[in-house]
């Protein structure tokens, strides 16, 4: 029967349900319903022609079930939900729709069939429709339909299929699970701070250790930071909720406190306030951003510093070497004599510099400085008897002992113990628990000693300039069994 004969018998005894429904429409009123387990379309029941008649004429997926044999008719909503099985599924049982999910959809469909309807916002299911399993999600109801004697005569259904919306919000919560994850472990601090109160809405755990971990959410900042307030901090939040513009700074300066009453910790900052708009284009809030940057700060403070203390040092080391050469050059008598003298004296300069730069400028041990200044005697290393626990000399006192010892060691080589093969030095120190320190130097083996008949600058340098760095008093003593050098005055001792 063609469709034109099917429209117009069923408009002789008004079957215009049938009219439009588009491509399932057209193939309802082609098919000959007669040679179906439905019968044909004079013996269908009202209720089967009334939601028959509601599914073609809704844009929305809409199923009917009928009969014993759950005969299924649906329109186009739905046709294209069944994927590769449509048009071959309409006509025919429920069951050779969706086989595959039989196991599933049985125990609803019963339910309908007896009398009890089922709506559910979401249902997964692995469906084959196109070939291949895929993840489907449905939105639908199952509604039981009476006929005239009042028994379920099938079962309607309205659905929607929320597949696209259901990955899209997994894919969001995904994505706000990664973000969760990156603002956790972000190592820049962040804060939201909502309405011109600055209200926390949140911070992460940077922020939080920043401030010592309190209780910052649902409170002002000024309530949980009035260190922040006082030192400026409110009034650049407020001017940038006003303004609308980002305000950034670079190594501020905060002052806190980890904890109620404990000490207060200093740092610095490189941060910003973006304010953040809503969808009318006002300022609502203010996102603050930064990085904990003390490390870096104290790390310039100490390189100026230490710049500046070089100058100093290096301005003293100058002042000393124009001193020596100065001095030298007044008492020698030959060019000869006071190159080898300055080169000598400077050596020994440079010697205690070593040491201290491998230190840190400001303290030697005086066992180094004792090392040092005998290194160009290493050949006679073995005539020299040493002992002393560990003192910490100052800068200053390192490199006045260290010109000491070589004045005293050129002497011995020329002069006294080391002039010959014999000879022997005695050094030993001792510094006590409040300061007092003693050095002394004592020869013997050596030639027999005789008081000078002038004093030379090496003598006045070992006597007269090397004591007050120790703010004590130095002597030599030309015993005839060998020269003695005794310093006493003051020092660090680690004891």
């Amino acid at each position: 029967m063609s469709g034109e004969t099917v429209l117009r018998a069923a408009g002789d005894v008004g079957f215009s349900f049938l009219e439009g429904g588009g491509e399932c429409g057209e193939l309802m009123r082609q098919t000959d319903w007669s040679a179906t387990a439905l019968g044909a379309m004079e013996a269908w029941p009202q209720s089967l022609r009334t939601v028959v008649g509601i599914m073609l004429g809704s844009r929305q997926p809409m199923l009917v079930v009928w009969g014993r044999e759950q005969i299924t008719l649906y329109n186009d909503g739905y046709a294209a939900m069944c994927g590769q099985r449509h048009p071959r599924a309409l006509g025919r049982p429920f069951h050779d729709l969706w086989f595959d999910l039989w196991d599933v959809v049985k125990p609803i469909l019963d339910r309908a069939y007896a009398g009890v309807s089922t709506h559910m916002d979401d249902i997964e299911f692995t469906m084959h429709r196109n070939g291949y399993p895929e993840e489907t999600h449905f939105a639908f109801s199952y509604t039981p339909v009476r006929v005239e004697n009042g028994e379920v005569g099938g079962m309607f259904c309205a659905c929607t299929e929320t597949t696209g919306e259901v990955i899209a919000r997994r894919r969001m919560a995904a994505e706000r699970a990664r973000f969760q994850q990156m603002f956790q472990q972000a190592p820049s601090f962040m804060a939201m701070m909502n309405g011109p109160e600055h209200r926390f809405e949140w911070a992460n755990p940077a922020y939080l250790r920043l401030v010592g971990d309190r209780d910052l959410i649902g409170r002002t900042i000024g309530e949980a930071l009035p260190e922040a307030m006082e030192q400026g901090y409110g009034a650049l939040l407020a001017e940038a909720f006003a303004s609308g513009e980002a305000h950034a700074q670079s190594g501020a300066r905060f002052v806190t406190q980890n904890e109620p009453g404990g000490p207060q910790v200093e740092r610095f900052l490189d941060f910003v306030y973006q304010p953040v708009r809503d969808e009318a284009n006002a300022v609502v809030g203010i996102l603050v951003e930064g990085y904990d940057v003390t490390s870096r700060i104290m790390a310039e403070q100490q390189r100026i510093e230490l710049m500046r203390e070089m100058a100093h040092r290096m301005k003293n080391s100058m002042a000393m070497v124009q001193a020596i050469a100065t001095q030298t050059l007044r008492q020698v008598k030959t060019v000869e004599e006071g190159r080898e003298a300055i080169s000598g004296r400077i050596a020994a300069l440079a010697r205690a510099q070593d040491i201290l730069t491998r230190v840190d400028w400001d303290s030697a041990d005086i066992r180094e400085v004792v090392d040092a200044a005998l290194s160009v005697l290493d050949h006679a290393r073995g005539r020299f008897r040493i002992s002393g626990g560990p003192v910490t000399l100052s800068s200053q006192k390192a490199l006045g002992l260290s010109l000491a010892l070589h004045e005293l060691a050129t002497n011995a080589v020329k002069y006294g113990a080391l002039s010959n093969d014999t000879g022997q030095v005695e050094i030993e120190w001792d510094a006590k628990s409040d300061g007092d320190f003693t050095f002394r130097w004592q020869e013997s083996g050596g030639p027999s000693v005789e008081v000078p008949v002038r004093s030379g600058f090496g003598t006045r340098l070992v006597q007269r300039i090397v004591a007050p760095y120790f703010q004590g008093v130095a002597k030599l003593d030309y015993a005839t069994q060998g020269l003695v050098f005794t310093l006493n005055g003051k020092v660090s001792a680690r004891l």
